[in-house]
């Protein structure tokens, strides 16, 4: 399996009942302590917290135009630096407050997914299902790498339990797996998992299998022939991983990839063999224009 499509994965450390009362718990202690008006260092810190949490969630939201192969390594570096402090003070909290360690995890692991719950629930209805789809690669992305970035414990435990809540309240719909900065770049310097290897192993066929080694060669020896065919594989490699991810997030995944294979790229295939070779390139643009327009953010496209 391709690293994109196996970023899955996270360790439980209570169950579902259990930890959503931990949470309510949590909550409850965080909103009493807030409630009586504490005005000391400790509730002052966990506000800010609270607040640059939500702030990185905006923030990250706006800056899905850098999730290409050119641009993603370096932003992500550049922008977990500069919030260093942040991811700091997430570890250093634990033990303050008058809250327990797993108490203020709970309080800490909830703000995003309350956050993004609420923004999206201010979201026209028509437009949620596409914000959902951008909220899940935000955090996909960009939030739950930072958390798991220097391995830090704490910050570790707080992504594990947000991707758990994120899922328990199904804050879009869209399942949320853990996901490392080290995978995904990785996979971009390697070739990522793209739409037609995503489609043959969601088919169960061997990374050899006829059908890539077919389009396989008509991207060397045809479409990386010519300046237009170059520019349409480098803009496919810029925008391609963010689809298939996309993709893994759907419920109905495997049924989407069947019905790509069926529509756009068994024909492509045909059309290859029978030295259709222009309209192989035209339907297979017309499949990542389907595709932008409905798993890209706008940034992306």
């Amino acid at each position: 399996m391709c690293r994109m499509c196996t970023i899955t994965g996270t360790s439980k450390p209570y169950g579902r009942k259990e930890g959503d009362a931990r949470l309510r718990s949590g909550r409850q202690t965080g909103d009493g302590i807030r409630q009586a008006g504490l005005q000391g260092t400790e509730g002052h810190k966990m506000d800010e917290t609270r607040k640059a949490l939500e702030e990185l969630f905006e923030e990250m939201l706006g800056s899905m135009r850098y999730f290409k192969k050119k641009t993603y390594e370096d932003f992500f570096v550049s922008a977990y630096d500069s919030r260093r402090d942040l991811f700091a003070s997430l570890s250093a909290c634990a033990g303050e407050e008058g809250m327990t360690e797993e108490e203020i995890v709970e309080e800490l692991a909830s703000v995003i997914p309350e956050y993004a719950q609420n923004k999206l629930s201010q979201v026209p209805r028509k437009q949620r299902e596409k914000a959902g789809i951008d909220y899940n690669l935000t955090m996909a992305v960009y939030i739950v790498p930072m958390l798991y970035y220097q391995h830090d414990k704490r910050n570790e435990w707080i992504a594990d339990r947000m991707i758990e809540i994120w899922n328990s309240w199904k804050v879009t719909g869209y399942p949320l797996k853990r996901s490392e900065f080290a995978q995904i770049a990785g996979g971009f310097r390697k070739g990522l998992c793209y739409i037609t290897t995503a489609v043959c192993e969601s088919q169960d066929k061997a990374d050899d299998c006829y059908e890539l080694q077919t389009l396989r060669s008509y991207r060397d020896q045809y479409l990386l022939e010519t300046e237009e065919g170059r520019a349409i594989v480098s803009e496919y490699y810029e925008i391609a991983p963010a689809i298939v991810m996309a993709i893994g997030m759907q419920r109905d995944s495997d049924r989407i990839y069947e019905r790509l294979l069926k529509q756009y790229l068994s024909p492509c295939i045909r059309y290859v063999e029978e030295g259709e070779k222009e309209a192989c390139k035209e339907l297979y643009c017309r499949m990542v224009g389907e595709l932008k327009g409905k798993y890209l953010p706008v940034d992306l496209r």
